[in-house]
C-alpha cells in the first residue's frame, strides 16, 4: 500500500515536471517564432525603405519616408526630425499621443544641442510643422525615454532623427540597434546616390568643357554656375574669371539675355535665337534650355564662318554665272552670225568665228571642269593617272600657252632650273599641268603691265619645316623633292588672307583695279588638292605690293632616273615668242 502511494507520488511529480518542460518549450518556440517574424518584418521594412528612397536626393523627402517607416517599427509618443536646408532649420514632429508645448520644447532643445555637436554652425531661422494629434497645453508631462541619430551624407550632417516616449525605460539596446540599422540604410542609399550623381556630373562637366560649342549654365538669381573654354573664347572673355553680368553686357541691346532667360524659366520651354551678333564680329545661334525650375543651360553655336561662306558662295555663284555666261554668249553670237550669213560670209571670217567658238568652248569647259574637280576633291574621288614625266618639259609647255597673254601686258616669263641633274618623276601630267596653269593664270591676272613672272624648278632635300615657320605643315621625311615656285611682281596678298588662300570659294582682296577680274574661287583649292594627292605640299609667301611666290613639292623615288643636265646649275631660260620651243 505504501509502495503504491509512493509510486503514485513519483509519477505525479514526473508528470508535473514534464508539463513544465513542455510549457517552457512552447514558450521558447513562441519567442523564437516572434523573433523570426520580427526579423522578417524588419527585413521587409528595410527593403521597402530602400526601394522608396533609391532615386530620391532631397533630404526632406527622404526624412519623411524614414519617419513613416519608424512609426511602423517603434512605440513612441512623438517622432521628430530637424532637417538642415540651406539657411533654415525645418523641424517636423508627428504626435502619436497627446503632449503639450513643454514636451516639444524639451525635444527641440535636446535635438539642437545634439546637432551643435555634429555641425559647427546652424541656421538661426527655424520652421516648425506638426502632424498627428493636436498639442494640448494642459498636459505637462515630458519625455522619459528617447533615442536619436544624425543623418550624415558626404561627411556632412543634414538631419537629426529623434524618437521619444512618456514611458520610462521604453527603448532597449535592441531598439537602438534596429534604429541604427534603419538610419544606416538611409545614409548608405543617399551616399551612393550622391556618388553616382557626382560621377555623372563630373562626366557631364568634362564633356561640356571638351565640346566645340560654347556652353554656360546660370540660375534665376543670375549666378554663373558653369562656363566652358569654348564659350569664353566665343564671347572674348578672360580665361580666369567670368561673371553673368559680364556675359549679358556682351550681347547687343536687340537681344537681352537676362530677360530671355527669365522668360524661358517662366514658360519652362526651350528657346532658340538665330543669328545673334556678338562683339560686332561673331554671329551665334543661341539655344536656352530650362533645367529644373531655377536653372538654364545656354548653348552658343558660332555660325560666323558658315554665314560668311554663305555670303561668299552667293557672290561667287554670281561671279561663276557671269563667267559662264560670257563664253556662252560669245559662242551663241558667233554661231548665229555664221548661220545668218552663211551664203555671204567670207571663208576667212568664218574660220575666225569658228576659232572664237572653239576658244570660248574651251574656256567654258575649263570653268565647268574646275567645278567638277572641286566636287571630286570633296568626295575624295579625284583619280590620278600617273606616269614617269619630265617636269621641265611639262612646265615649258604650259608656259608657252600663256605667252600671248603675257605679251599683251608686256610681262616677261622666265624659267630657271636651279639644280642638276633632275630626275624623271611619277605624276599625273594632266593634273600637274592644271596646277601650273592655275598659278600662271593668277600671276598674269594680278601682275601689272611691265611686270615679271619667274618659274623656278629645284631638286633638294626638304627639312621637316621650311624656314622655321611652315605654313604647309611638316614633311614626313628628309627625302628629296622637286620644288616648283611661281613668283610674280604683282599686287601681293595680305598675311591675314594667306591662311585661307587655299580654301574653297576664297578670293584674295586685291587692289581696286582688279576687283572686276575674279574667278570662281576654286583654282588654288584645286591646286592644293592635286598636289596633296601626289604626296606633296603647297605654300605661299607674299606681302602687299611685294609680289607673290607660290611653291609646291613633288616627291622623288630613290630609283628615279636623271634626265635633265645643263652645264651650269644656275642657267636661266628666258621665254619669249622667239626662244620658247
Amino acid at each position: 500500500m505504501a509502495l503504491a502511494f509512493f509510486t503514485t507520488i513519483i509519477l505525479g511529480l514526473i508528470a508535473v515536471l514534464l508539463s513544465c518542460e513542455v510549457d517552457k518549450l512552447k514558450k521558447l518556440s513562441t519567442i523564437e517564432k516572434k523573433t523570426h517574424e520580427d526579423k522578417i518584418y524588419k527585413l521587409s521594412l528595410l527593403k521597402e525603405l530602400q526601394e522608396k528612397i533609391a532615386y530620391i536626393k532631397d533630404v526632406e523627402k527622404v526624412t519623411d519616408i524614414l519617419l513613416s517607416t519608424l512609426r511602423n517599427f517603434f512605440d513612441y509618443s512623438v517622432i521628430s526630425a530637424i532637417v538642415i536646408k540651406n539657411d533654415v532649420l525645418l523641424f517636423k514632429a508627428h504626435l502619436e499621443e497627446e503632449v503639450g508645448n513643454d514636451y516639444i520644447k524639451n525635444i527641440e532643445k535636446s535635438m539642437l544641442s545634439s546637432l551643435s555637436d555634429f555641425t559647427q554652425s546652424l541656421p538661426g531661422k527655424m520652421e516648425k510643422r506638426f502632424y498627428g494629434i493636436a498639442l494640448n497645453d494642459q498636459i505637462k508631462i515630458t519625455y522619459s525615454s528617447s533615442m536619436h541619430l544624425p543623418l550624415i551624407v558626404k561627411n556632412k550632417t543634414v538631419a537629426l532623427i529623434h524618437l521619444s516616449s512618456a514611458k520610462e525605460n521604453l527603448y532597449k539596446d535592441s531598439d537602438m540597434e534596429n534604429f541604427q540599422e534603419l538610419v544606416k540604410t538611409i545614409t548608405s542609399s543617399l551616399n551612393q546616390l550622391n556618388q553616382t550623381l557626382d560621377t555623372e556630373r563630373d562626366m557631364s562637366i568634362s564633356l561640356i568643357k571638351s565640346i566645340g560649342d560654347g556652353v554656360f549654365m546660370a540660375d534665376k538669381k543670375n549666378n554663373l554656375l558653369l562656363i566652358n573654354d569654348s564659350a569664353k573664347k566665343i564671347l572674348g572673355l578672360s580665361e580666369d574669371y567670368a561673371s553673368f553680368l559680364e556675359i549679358v553686357n556682351i550681347f547687343s541691346p536687340s537681344f537681352h539675355l537676362g530677360r530671355t532667360i527669365n522668360e524661358v524659366l517662366s514658360n519652362n520651354k526651350p528657346f532658340m535665337a538665330r543669328e545673334v551678333m556678338v562683339n560686332n564680329e561673331k554671329i551665334l545661334n543661341i539655344l536656352i534650355v530650362p533645367i529644373a525650375k531655377d536653372k538654364v543651360s545656354v548653348v552658343l553655336h558660332d555660325v560666323t564662318d558658315y554665314k560668311n561662306k554663305e555670303i561668299l558662295k552667293e557672290d561667287l555663284v554670281n561671279i561663276m554665272v557671269h563667267e559662264l555666261r560670257a563664253p556662252i554668249t560669245t559662242i551663241k553670237d558667233s554661231a548665229e552670225l555664221i548661220i545668218s550669213t552663211k551664203d555671204t560670209l567670207q571663208e576667212d571670217k568664218k574660220v575666225k568665228f569658228l576659232e572664237i567658238i572653239h576658244q570660248q568652248a574651251k574656256k567654258l569647259l575649263g570653268r565647268i571642269g574646275s567645278i567638277l574637280d572641286s566636287a571630286k576633291l570633296d568626295a575624295g574621288k579625284l583619280a590620278l593617272q600617273k606616269s614617269k614625266e619630265n617636269i621641265v618639259n611639262l612646265v615649258k609647255t604650259e608656259m608657252q600657252t600663256f605667252l600671248p597673254q603675257a605679251e599683251r601686258k608686256n610681262i616677261s616669263l622666265d624659267l630657271k632650273v636651279l639644280n642638276h641633274p633632275l630626275p624623271l618623276i611619277f605624276l599625273d601630267p594632266t593634273r600637274i599641268a592644271q596646277v601650273i596653269d592655275n598659278l600662271l593664270s593668277n600671276s598674269i591676272k594680278f601682275t601689272n603691265a611691265g611686270g615679271k613672272i619667274k618659274v623656278e624648278i629645284d631638286y633638294k632635300v626638304i627639312p621637316p619645316t621650311l624656314d622655321g615657320l611652315s605654313p604647309m605643315g611638316d614633311f614626313l621625311s628628309l627625302d628629296k623633292y622637286i620644288v616648283v615656285s611661281v613668283s610674280d611682281t604683282g599686287v601681293g596678298i595680305a598675311q591675314a588672307e594667306q591662311r585661307l588662300l587655299f580654301s574653297k570659294y576664297t578670293q584674295a582682296s586685291n587692289t581696286p583695279e582688279h576687283s572686276n577680274d575674279l574667278g570662281t574661287g576654286l583654282g588654288l583649292y584645286l591646286v592644293k588638292g592635286i598636289i596633296q594627292s601626289h604626296g606633296g605640299r603647297v605654300w605661299v609667301k607674299s606681302a602687299p605690293g611685294q609680289g607673290t611666290t607660290i611653291s609646291f613639292t613633288l616627291p622623288i623615288n630613290d630609283d628615279a632616273q636623271n634626265y635633265y643636265d645643263e652645264p651650269k646649275p644656275s642657267s636661266r631660260l628666258h621665254l619669249s615668242p622667239q626662244t620658247l620651243n
